[in-house]
């Protein structure tokens, strides 16, 4: 039944009775995008209280327009169905309001292009849904701005050091050595933007986003093991878990209730698994590998070929781990199925030999500088002594700052320490 009396349901948007126990609505504001009657073709469906209507004419009125529905006859099929409530006008309200943005930020947006191009995929992407940024071309852009840079950067380096002499006399020192990894990272973001037209984020973004708060999310399922059967007076401990633990299976020990236990034997219950410890005794407060109650985050052999990390994100994480604190390079090494010790003898193979390089150069560098090449080729040697005499990979001081946005994309998974 129709309403005698008008209702406001916010944002300008008024719902009126109409002629024959039909409605008009009214948007002051904005369009609400129905589709009104046109020749033989049936409008839009709105329901409204329980009854459904359809949308017959429509005129401008304001910065919006005022729609007549009429209620739905019963012939004709509802290909468009709409609900009319608040919670819809404040969507389209907001939808709106996001439009008008957008129409007002999209002249900075073009000017401003080969600066936001270096931003990360994900801001990318959002500047372009909401606002209608050209995410595409900013790609474009700011890769082949970075490869420019990357050339100008190797030439220099290459005149440096083969030459002696410097041909861009205006570029930041410290800049050049980076030159190659501008370069090579301009040309993949430009193959990767060519192939699907999706926007392509650069380090440099990576690093900026840190600063961005992350949205909450709700927190995944994960199947924790319960306990079956714990006896504290012999110490038996049962877990019973819906997954395979592979990651208790290595030698040793799992902490519970302020205690620990060592795996004596795996069983079967139907489709679950049952796990068997024993209570062992520590001595002191260090029980060498320690085991989690918690399931990994997730499983290299059980990813598809869409859940494997992007080229650009491997190829990122990848340079960043060769300089990161030890927890970083096991944690990328265990979502690649590689030995952490790589990332570390790579980071100090490059500090050494363009520490020794640069020794190399002719006379004439500062104090500080040659100090600055005795520390890379001092720490590349620490870094490599901790492989041959640990077997423990090691980081860098310069991966320090690294730490907070590593934090943010390498999270801890719950593995244990190295082994």
């Amino acid at each position: 039944m129709t309403s005698t009396t008008g209702h406001d349901l916010g944002h300008g948007v008024r719902v009126m009775p109409g002629d024959g126990g039909g409605i008009v609505v009214q948007s002051a504001d904005f369009n609400l995008g129905w589709r009104p009657r046109i020749g033989g073709a049936p409008g839009a469906a709105v329901i409204w209280e329980g009854t459904t209507y359809e949308v017959v004419e429509r005129e401008p009125w304001r910065r919006g327009g005022r729609w007549t529905l009429e209620p739905w006859v019963g012939e004709d099929v509802m290909r468009v169905v709409l609900p009319l409530d608040g919670a819809t006008v404040d969507n389209a309200a907001n939808v709106a309001r996001t439009a008008v943005r957008g129409a007002k930020l999209r002249p900075w947006f073009w000017s401003l292009s080969p600066v936001l191009g270096f931003a990360t995929s994900s801001w990318q992407r959002r500047w372009r849904d909401d606002w209608g940024f050209p995410a595409a071309f900013a790609t474009r852009l700011s890769a082949l701005i970075e490869m420019v840079i990357g050339a100008v950067c190797m030439i220099e380096l290459i005149a440096m050091v083969g030459g002696e002499v410097t041909v861009f006399p205006w570029i930041p020192r410290p800049l050049i050595y980076f030159g190659f990894a501008f370069f090579v990272e301009g040309v993949v973001r430009l193959a990767q933007v060519a192939s699907d037209s999706e926007p392509v984020g650069t380090f440099f973004g990576l690093v900026v986003s840190v600063f961005e708060r992350p949205p909450l999310r709700e927190s995944e399922s994960i199947p924790v093991p319960t306990a079956r059967v714990f006896d504290e007076v012999t110490g038996h401990l049962e877990l019973l878990s819906t997954i395979h633990r592979r990651d208790w299976e290595g030698p040793g020990l799992l902490p519970y209730r302020g205690e620990h236990f060592a795996l004596d034997s795996t069983d079967r219950l139907g489709e679950d698994w049952v796990y068997v410890f024993h209570r062992v005794e520590v001595a002191g407060d260090r029980p060498g590998v320690v085991h989690r109650l918690r399931p990994p985050r997730s499983k290299v052999e059980d990813r598809s070929f869409a859940d494997q990390p992007g080229i650009i994100k491997t190829v990122l994480l990848t340079i960043a781990c060769t300089l990161a604190p030890r927890r970083f390079q096991e944690r990328w090494a265990w979502e690649l199925g590689v030995k952490a010790k790589w990332f570390t003898v790579l980071g100090a193979s490059t500090e050494f030999i363009g520490g020794l390089s640069n020794l190399g150069a002719p006379e004439g560098q500062s104090v500080p500088t040659e100090l600055l090449n005795l520390f890379f080729i001092g720490e590349a040697m620490v870094r490599l002594g901790s492989i041959v005499f640990r077997g423990l990979p090691l980081g860098s001081v310069l991966g320090l700052p690294l730490a907070p946005v590593l934090e943010r994309y390498l999270p801890d998974p719950g593995l244990p320490p190295h082994e």
